[in-house]
């Protein structure tokens, strides 16, 4: 895969077109954090949930996980 190849699909992923298991299978089984390794290198964001009411589960979560921080 060229680096055009690999940034164009960690733009996807970025844009949450594509899962992080198909960028790691594309990628030769990389780790998850090495996905994020990667998309740091490029200054790409983190993906944003691709579907509506996802965002309220996620600070749901967030907020047992993380109680100091809500």
């Amino acid at each position: 895969m060229t680096e055009a190849q690999r940034t164009a699909l960690l733009k996807r992923y970025s844009k949450a077109y594509v899962s992080v298991a198909d960028v790691r299978r594309a990628l030769g089984g990389i780790t998850f954090g090495d996905v994020l390794i990667e998309l740091a290198k490029r200054d790409l964001p983190l993906p944003r949930a691709p579907e509506a009411g996802r965002e309220r589960r996620i600070a749901a979560a967030r907020a047992v996980l993380f109680p100091k921080a809500a």
